[in-house]
């Protein structure tokens, strides 16, 4: 599944405590997470991050 498509779907059944729904019309772009080690997080299209905020 794509970025997108769990954007998607997200938007429409999870609730995301962290931010205002208002932020999520297209101004923040969100990035599903699909896995995480130590300091790195990856999508689930193969890109990696570095977890600068460290809450989950």
């Amino acid at each position: 599944m794509r970025n997108a498509d769990l954007v998607t779907r997200g938007l429409k059944s999870v609730w995301h405590p962290c931010t205002q729904m208002k932020d999520h019309e297209g101004a923040v772009p969100l990035v599903p997470i699909k896995r995480g080690e130590g300091v790195w997080l990856e999508d689930f299209e193969g890109n990696r991050f570095i977890d600068a905020v460290s809450s989950w």
